[in-house]
């Protein structure tokens, strides 16, 4: 039963230091609240000298907000007590923004407090909403990503599914694969291939075909019978992913899609990363939902996993020489080492894997034809790390006014520290034991770099080494933690702020270009190998339109499911140098996708937008044909 309500307005302002939130805390219980605190988390958050009115005091970390009321200060039953806060340290763009949860601490007990919608101005809010158009369908074929050659001439609306009697043992236990996919994402549709003979059948017949490319497949439809053609495994189970999903949108909308009767689809990937990174420290999703979204990356054609698995809010992988990283890194909530950030304020919010979870899931990927790549995020965003052990900080004090873009104090590792590289010699060692790609993500992205400007031992580290600033120290730490990659036999993938200060010699490392859209060309000029993943397009979290009531961020504007869909991730490369831009991805990261329901929203269809982008060349895709297949996208 909710027995406390908390409302709030934005008051913008042009300084943002005379940017306002008003707040009413309502009693809806039948006794007094007295001898309080009011905790919450928010996005849009207070400065560290922000002013308070008519309460007592207030700290801040991160998005986490304590208030003290003034002494005495009582809620009668049905009674609003105010308060406000003015100099915030962000715009806020959309009702998410504010406080996402809140608790009132009184008498030892912690009572969860309802939070509505950040509430602004009606100027605010130009009313939009994510918007699809119902779409056209040139061919009447259910398709996601679009192949590269279609001619089919004929259609047929009297067949069921497809008959798997033909083939080798390999071929009919990929079909079985296919049909099990297929059936764990669409669970009331029949299976898209039986392999005894039935009625309104078509036969498929394989061929392997070494003039293909490896990931390539060919299938050719001759009235009650199909030939696929392929080169490779990963090209056959892209033939027949394609044959179930025509099995599906058929089954789904008979009036709609049909079986293909006579004609040819060729086809291959446009590029050889087509990925999907995933945050599961900000909000942690269970092995069930990992697996479920696997699923839907190989429905998509999909071919790489990021796995966000640490941050500031949390360290989500099991590691054996550091057991308290999944303890105490991986909960936030009253009472924890980790105070509460982006929702569940008043409970203990936790969750890890354990490493024979991730190995379940690496061997579910591996059957998907999908690489996974860790991240382990470092040498910023680490204060689950450093709230666990101290000991990898400097103990320097640092300035209050130092703080990570999210607001943590001091969240970076310190480089100049024996320490940390054997921390992280021990977890990259283990890391690499569970993930066989051959990249490990170490992030590199946001490092408050000022907080070594208060470390001595980073001082006389950038004496020694004849550092002009903390970039090049920032650089000297990425080549430390290359050569430990390099010994466990992987590669270093990062940010695009590796290549800051310097960067590290290019060769071998794989970088995503997020910043901004014109970074892609610029590392890729630099010599690095780049996947485009700008988040003012590929960034799931960003809003879909510009209304305030729309979900999501803005910080880099509004990413309507149409803009998504046609961004051109080639656009103005240098002639020849093309070959360094390995692919795309789409990046979910989870600050305001609290439940699967707000992540399905946010997400899709947008991840299939860039699925189509990664494998279907610009000439042949058509956001109309599109848009007419998104209602039958899987969800999480």
């Amino acid at each position: 039963m909710t027995k406390f309500v908390l409302d709030c307005f934005y008051r913008p302002a042009e300084d943002l230091a005379a940017s306002r939130q008003e707040f009413a805390l309502t009693n809806t219980s039948s006794r007094p609240l007295k001898d309080f605190t009011l905790a919450y988390t928010a996005v849009n958050r207070a400065t560290a000298n922000a002013k308070l009115e008519n309460a007592a005091s207030f700290s801040r970390i991160a998005n986490f907000h304590e208030i003290t009321p003034n002494t005495g200060e009582t809620i009668e039953p049905g009674e609003t007590w105010t308060f406000a806060i003015t100099g915030l340290a962000n715009v806020a763009r959309h009702r998410l923004d504010g406080p996402k949860s809140a608790y009132v601490s009184t008498g030892g007990s912690v009572i969860e407090v309802l939070c509505n919608d950040l509430e602004a101005p009606e100027e605010l809010d130009s009313g939009e909403r994510r918007s699809m158009p119902a779409g056209h369908l040139p061919e009447p074929l259910h398709i996601v990503p679009w192949p590269q050659k279609v001619e089919v001439t004929a259609f047929a609306d009297d067949k069921t599914s497809f008959l798997v009697a033909q083939g080798s043992a390999e071929e009919k236990s990929a079909a079985a694969k296919i049909n099990a996919l297929a059936a764990r994402l669409f669970p009331g549709a029949p299976h898209p291939f039986r392999f005894t003979q039935s009625h309104h059948q078509i036969a498929i017949e394989f061929q392997q075909d070494d003039s293909l490319a490896v990931d390539g497949y060919r299938l050719e439809f001759d009235q009650a019978k199909a030939v696929l053609r392929y080169s490779g495994p990963v090209g056959r189970d892209y033939g027949l992913t394609v044959l179930a999903q025509i099995a599906y949108g058929t089954y789904e909308a008979p009036g709609t899609f049909k079986y293909p009767a006579q004609g040819v689809i060729e086809d291959a990937p446009r590029f050889s990363w087509r990925g999907t990174h995933l945050d599961v420290s900000r909000h942690f999703r269970g092995p069930k939902d990992i697996m479920r979204l696997l699923d839907i990356l190989a429905w998509g054609r999909m071919n790489v996993f990021q796995w966000h698995l640490t941050d500031d809010e949390g360290w989500r992988l099991e590691i054996k020489a550091y057991p308290e990283l999944t303890v105490g890194g991986a909960r936030r909530g009253p009472g924890c080492q980790q105070v509460p950030q982006l929702g569940f304020a008043a409970e203990v919010y936790e969750g890890a894997y354990s490493q024979d979870e991730v190995r379940e899931i690496v061997a579910h990927a591996t059957s998907l034809k999908i690489d996974i790549l860790p991240e382990i995020d470092v040498p910023g965003h680490s204060t689950a790390v450093l709230k666990t052990y101290p000991r990898f900080a400097d103990q320097a004090e640092t300035p209050e006014s130092y703080h990570s873009i999210q607001g943590y104090p001091n969240n970076a590792l310190n480089p100049a520290m024996d320490e940390t590289y054997e921390f992280l010699e021990k977890v990259f060692a283990e890391v690499a034991s569970l993930f066989p790609f051959d990249f490990i993500h170490i992030g590199g992205d946001e490092v408050d770099v000022n907080s070594w400007l208060a470390s001595p031992k980073t001082q006389r580290l950038m004496e020694e080494k004849g550092h002009a600033d903390t970039m090049e120290v920032q650089a000297y730490f990425m080549g430390r933690v290359r050569d430990i990659l390099r010994k466990l036999n992987r590669k270093l993938a990062g940010w695009d702020e590796v290549s800051h200060g310097g960067g590290i010699d290019p060769d071998g490392v794989l970088l995503m270009a997020w910043q901004r859209q014109e970074v892609t060309k610029d590392l890729i000029d630099q010599g690095y190998d780049v996947i485009c993943t700008p988040g003012q397009h590929y960034y799931m979290d960003m809003v879909q339109a510009s209304g305030w009531h729309e979900p999501g961020a803005g910080w880099a504007g509004v990413s309507t499911p149409e803009d998504c869909y046609g961004y051109e991730a080639a656009a103005g490369l240098s002639t020849g140098s093309e070959e360094r831009l390995k692919g795309v991805q789409a990046c979910i990261w989870c600050e305001h996708m609290t439940d699967n329901v707000i992540f399905n929203h946010m997400v899709f269809p947008r991840l299939y937008a860039v699925a189509e982008a990664g494998w279907t060349d610009p000439a042949s895709k058509a956001w109309l044909r599109f848009a007419a297949q998104a209602p039958f996208f899987p969800q999480l």
